[in-house]
């Protein structure tokens, strides 16, 4: 169930499987594949979107082709758990322009950053000019991917 309480049903649950694969596939096309009208699918979609389930559309990029080849993810700990701490710590980290993801953990340390570099030297200028200057960090450990073995996704079984 959702916040507005729609809860998607098996052709929902195929529709947005079909549009994971491709967003930009028109209505016609995903009706085809899901055995009903055009209009209704987009009668769907358009629940779906209404419900707050799909929340937008984006491109996929080969980050790689664009010049960023290094992936960084670095575990940081914070000087404490306190409100304040954790609140400045996520207003700085949100304006670090090379962060893509930062996720607060449960564990032996506060978050997990990932970080998109050019390669090694770009990221010592990152680690230097933006990392370094976050406030409430105690330490830091980085850990260079070497590769993607499973891109991001969604586990469709999520959607049975």
């Amino acid at each position: 169930m959702t916040q507005k309480g729609y809860v998607p049903d098996r052709i929902d649950r195929r529709l947005i499987a079909l549009l994971l694969d491709n967003a930009r596939a028109t209505a016609f096309t995903l009706a085809e594949a899901i055995g009903r009208s055009a209009t209704a699918v987009a009668r769907r979609q358009r629940a779906l979107e209404d419900a707050g389930i799909i929340t937008g559309y984006a491109a996929r990029l080969d980050l790689a082709r664009l010049g960023c080849e290094t992936t960084v993810h670095i575990k940081v700990t914070l000087e404490s758990q306190r409100i304040d701490v954790l609140d400045a710590f996520e207003t700085a980290i949100a304006a670090s322009p090379s962060v893509v993801r930062c996720e607060l953990m449960s564990g032996s340390y506060d978050y997990l950053v990932t970080v998109r570099a050019r390669d090694l030297a770009d990221f010592a200028h990152i680690h230097r000019d933006e990392l370094s200057r976050l406030p409430g960090v105690t330490q830091m450990e980085s850990g260079f991917v070497l590769r993607e073995v499973v891109a991001p996704r969604l586990p469709l079984s999520l959607l049975e």
